[in-house]
């Protein structure tokens, strides 16, 4: 039984014998892809912020008491349970006038992220919406109710806003350059797989050598192809 076996031209032959279907196929996803990240999906805006996160200087007899590395190393610990404060229902609903937004604070927390940066003292508050000043109202909001909860657990606890929450200006979602770039990429390999999928279930003869092959017989005469002339 005689190998099949594919070389460089045969693959090079498939590939402009079914180019016009490879450039079709990546044409339209290419073009369906851009379509839906112009037209379709609705830009997203991130507003953020950053909240520090410490212990307030107090006067003892007169004299300044600062906090050391051990009140440094335990407020670095809390930032993960200031981080899980925030984002929980009741803070959010005292937050935002939910009724007059017709949202729910679950739509919000869904939006919502916060991140302690390791070793710092330091929270980055994040949230997104379609509405680029929407964002930002509903971001100030919450940190400032953060900040008013905070003082109720921890009172000598000294927060402090380093970074206001400003109107983005640039949407995060959606990546337009990558979404076509990966709809490129896809149409290419999708229609590139077809073309040899096509090729390897095709079990027509191609040429006098393949039936010389298979039936171990001459050929002795051909049939010529007046349609290519």
């Amino acid at each position: 039984m005689n190998e099949e076996v594919i070389r460089i031209e045969d693959i090079v032959n498939i590939l402009i014998k079914r180019w016009k279907m490879i450039l079709s196929i990546t044409l339209i996803a290419t073009i369906f892809s851009a379509i839906i990240s112009f037209l379709i999906i609705l830009p997203k805006y991130q507003a953020s912020t950053k909240v520090f996160i410490g212990k307030e200087n107090t006067q003892v007899q007169g004299q300044d008491q600062t906090y050391d590395n051990t009140d440094v190393q335990m407020y670095q610990n809390l930032l993960k349970t200031y981080a899980e404060v925030i984002q929980t229902n009741d803070l959010v609903e005292k937050a935002v006038d939910l009724e007059s937004l017709g949202l729910k604070s679950q739509y919000i927390l869904n939006n919502l992220k916060v991140i302690p940066r390791a070793d710092t003292q330091i929270l980055e508050i994040q949230y997104i919406n379609e509405d680029k000043v929407l964002a930002r109202d509903i971001l100030d909001s919450v940190t400032t109710q953060f900040i008013k909860s905070s003082t109720e657990l921890i009172p000598n606890g000294n927060v402090k806003i380093i970074e206001s929450v400003k109107i983005p200006e640039n949407p995060v979602s959606p990546n337009k350059k990558m979404n076509i770039a990966i709809a490129f990429l896809l149409g290419l390999m999708i229609s590139t797989g077809l073309s040899f999928l096509l090729e390897s279930i095709d079990n027509t003869f191609k040429t006098k050598e393949q039936m010389e092959d298979v039936l171990g017989l001459p050929v002795l005469g051909v049939i010529p192809n007046f349609l290519n002339n």
